[in-house]
This record gives structure tokens, C-alpha cells and sequence, in this order.
């Protein structure tokens, strides 16, 4: 088996909640799941559709929040951003574009057009659990980031007190890929970024460097 992010061949699986299978990769210490647990496309929007993620729900504001509150510093008025992976109600572009921010928005099921111009910024919320091939969605926000953009990540990650029988984290369908702290400083030095903030549990920060 083959890691979804490094591409590393590792052997090690087991099996976690509900027995579900999972494999963890030694070389970026990702955890995935097995490549026949994915949805089929369909289904998966159908789930996505079952959220009810509004920009009149006081708890979910507060919930991105804790992701827009420490990349502000690093924005102005005049960037330009995206809100990658928004599912079929973009609230953190509505948000942002309420204080002022430009910020466009991006879901492959629901908001299939992405941006012309480089971005200065990207927030890619409760997104990066649900890539299939992180490593091709890294190249593509990679990509679309202008030199010094800010990434900010928010997925919920594991660490060696995670209880990974327990972890409700990995029972959702469309969660594929669970992240460790190290996973982010791999991803940091493959595709050129400095990490910038880390809340220690779910919020990373990262920093565009000029090679790319």
C-alpha cells in the first residue's frame, strides 16, 4: 500500500473505530484509510449535502473563527483570497467578504471554477481530511498561491495519546486522511512552505516561500 501524500510503500495497517482499516506511513506519519473504503462520488456529495453549516449559526461562526482570528495578521484589505473545499455554502468567504476581505470560494462538488489569478491567501477549513490524493490537492493550492500566501489548515489531527479505536474523528465516511504534527512539517519542506502558527491540535499556518 502506498501512502496517499508521500507515496511511500508501507505495510502497516489496523484496524481503528467500527474496524475500519487504516495504515500509517513511517516516512510523513500519515494516517489513511483503505482505497476501497472511499465513496463513490455521489454519495459523497450526498453527505456533504447533509450539513447544515450557515453564516446564522453562532456556534459554527465561532468554530472558523478559530482559524480566521490568527491568520488575520497575516492579511490586508487589498489580497485576494479562497476558501477551498467549501462544501454547498461557502461561510468563511461570506464571512471575510463581510469584513472587508476579497474572497472567493471553491468546492470540486458544488463550486467546480477555480480562480484565474494567484491567490493571496487560502483558508481550506475541516477540508484536508477529505482528500482522496493530498498530494495532488497540495500541488494544485500549491499552485494557486501567490510567493508569501498564507495557507491555513484546519482538520482535526492525531497524536500518540489519540485512541484511534476510540476516535470519532475516523468514523465519518468522507474522512480518508488524518494528519500528525509531523505530517506538517513534511509537507512544509516538499512543497516549500514555512509553517508560520500551530494551535497544536487542529489550526496550522503556513507560509508560501518565493522558489514556487
Amino acid at each position: 500500500m502506498n501512502c496517499r501524500l508521500c507515496g511511500s510503500e508501507t505495510n502497516k495497517s489496523f484496524a481503528a473505530i467500527d474496524g475500519i482499516t487504516l495504515y500509517k506511513c513511517d516516512n510523513c506519519l500519515l494516517i489513511f484509510k483503505a482505497y476501497d473504503l472511499e465513496l463513490e462520488p455521489d454519495s459523497e456529495k450526498n453527505r456533504y449535502l447533509q450539513h447544515n453549516n450557515s453564516e446564522e449559526d453562532q456556534a459554527y461562526l465561532r468554530h472558523l473563527n478559530t482559524a480566521i482570528q490568527p491568520t488575520l495578521p497575516f492579511l490586508s484589505s487589498d489580497m485576494e483570497g479562497l476558501d477551498f473545499g467549501c462544501g454547498p455554502n461557502p461561510v468563511l468567504a461570506k464571512v471575510l467578504t463581510k469584513s472587508g476581505y476579497t474572497c472567493s470560494f471553491y468546492d470540486p462538488f458544488f463550486f467546480p471554477d477555480l480562480p484565474d489569478e494567484r491567490q493571496d491567501f487560502v483558508f481550506a477549513t475541516e477540508t484536508f481530511e477529505h482528500f482522496s490524493n493530498p498530494a495532488k490537492e497540495l500541488q494544485l493550492i500549491t499552485a494557486l498561491l501567490r510567493p508569501h500566501g498564507t495557507l491555513t489548515i484546519m482538520t482535526n489531527r492525531w497524536d500518540e495519546n489519540t485512541d484511534l479505536g476510540k476516535w470519532w474523528y475516523v468514523r465519518d465516511p468522507t474522512h480518508l486522511v488524518f494528519y500528525h504534527k509531523e505530517t506538517f512539517r513534511f509537507i512544509s519542506e516538499k512543497y516549500d512552505y514555512s509553517l508560520e502558527y500551530d494551535d497544536g491540535s487542529k489550526i496550522v499556518i503556513l507560509r508560501k516561500l518565493v522558489c514556487r
